[in-house]
């Protein structure tokens, strides 16, 4: 069953409950009450309201910080936290979350496969900002988002593209939320994966802002200069809908390892201390049988095995990162997004823990980052003492 027909149908039946949609790498949740869609969330970390408030431009990555300091001291709704420390006001925040809802159900459009399970009249106990949008309407928004990101993707064939500007960028009208910040982040040098994260946007969103200015005639868009396809999912390489961040890793179809074969794999890599390459296992035995919930939890118990030997080898939340190499070498290196996101983000005062609270990755996929680039010898971990 397609995502409209599995929504439709439970709109033409008036369901109250709740419809949880898997593709193995994100779950999004869509709460429903006699039909009509109440609101959504999803465990894209892109998603969550923080990411999605900066993506929007309504907050800043600091403002986040604090908030979520708060968060973890006192508890609490980040929203309601937001509120209180003046940051938005509550009408932006109902807005913001309409928006959000709307823009993560319509994203199920672009899923080419998934599994899907209704619960029968149950609705979460927490007060949610109600969007009382109808099927329909959604339905005819997300495929309209599927043909337009066909139309960009004949333009922009790829998130490794580079975006380059032949004229200025930003109008001086320029109000669209989240646009200018996606345009004052185009350098002639950063890949729209770069952007993505760099905005905390989506890249299907980034594309989007992209797109009206190469048909402007203000915009050019290169193609990679190196594109390592078999070390990136082709979600990520071929598709411009959706989040890069929730792809899963590319496996080999001629080789076709088992997924016992990456377990063990896995569980070898982890033991003698390569975590990426455990990690990387993982996630690929994650996308060969996405719906196994047993696998799925022999899987989070060895992730939680990972961030233990990271621990222990010194990218513990408290320590203090501190570039080693110089910002000239730097820019002569080449970084994925997901190091660059980080290395600009290191200050010499901020924590790890800090940083990763901000982060548009996942915690394991930070502190992976950070492991990589202490082991490289590109930063330091500091003692706050």
């Amino acid at each position: 069953m397609g995502v409209e027909e599995i929504l439709q149908m439970l709109a033409t039946g008036r369901q109250t409950g709740t419809l949880s949609v898997s593709n193995g790498g994100v779950e999004k949740k869509i709460f429903l009450q006699e039909g009509e869609i109440l609101s959504s969330s999803s465990t894209d970390p892109m998603g969550f309201l923080g990411q999605f408030l900066i993506g929007k431009g309504v907050i800043t990555e600091e403002i986040l910080a604090r908030a979520i300091v708060i968060q973890e001291d006192q508890g609490g709704m980040l929203g309601e936290i937001l509120i209180a420390g003046g940051a938005l006001d509550r009408e932006t925040l109902h807005h913001m979350l309409r928006i959000k809802a709307e823009e993560n159900i319509c994203e199920l459009f672009s899923w080419k496969e998934g599994r899907f399970a209704f619960a029968d009249g149950e609705l979460p106990d927490h007060d949610m900002v109600r969007i009382s949008a109808s099927v329909s309407s959604l339905a005819t928004e997300g495929m309209r988002r599927v043909d337009h990101a066909k139309a960009i993707k004949e333009l922009i064939p790829s998130p490794q593209c580079v975006p380059v500007a032949v004229e200025s960028l930003i109008d001086e009208d320029e109000m669209d939320m989240g646009w200018r910040g996606v345009l004052e982040a185009v350098d002639d040098d950063r890949s729209i994966e770069d952007i993505s994260l760099h905005t905390h946007s989506s890249v299907y969103f980034v594309c989007q802002v992209l797109y009206e200015k190469v048909l402007d005639g203000k915009l050019k868009i290169v193609r990679p200069r190196i594109v390592a396809a078999e070390t990136r999912s082709p979600e990520t390489v071929q598709d411009v809908f959706g989040s890069a961040a929730a792809a899963s890793p590319a496996v080999d179809s001629k080789k076709a390892p088992s997924v016992e074969k990456l377990i063990s794999e896995a569980n070898a890599h982890l033991r003698v201390g390569l975590y990426e390459t455990a990690a990387r296992h993982l996630r690929a035995a994650a996308s060969l049988d996405p719906h196994n919930r047993e696998l799925s939890l022999v899987i989070r118990e060895l992730e939680a095995e990972v961030m233990a030997g990271i621990k222990e080898d010194g990218v513990k939340p408290e320590v203090v990162p501190v570039l080693q190499t110089t910002l000239d070498d730097l820019h002569a290196m080449s970084f994925a997004p997901e190091e660059g996101f980080i290395l600009s983000r290191i200050n010499g005062v901020a924590d790890i823990a800090a940083i990763v609270k901000t982060s548009p990755l996942s915690e394991l996929d930070s502190v992976l980052v950070f492991w990589k680039l202490a082991r490289a010898a590109h930063i330091a971990l500091k003692d706050p003492s």
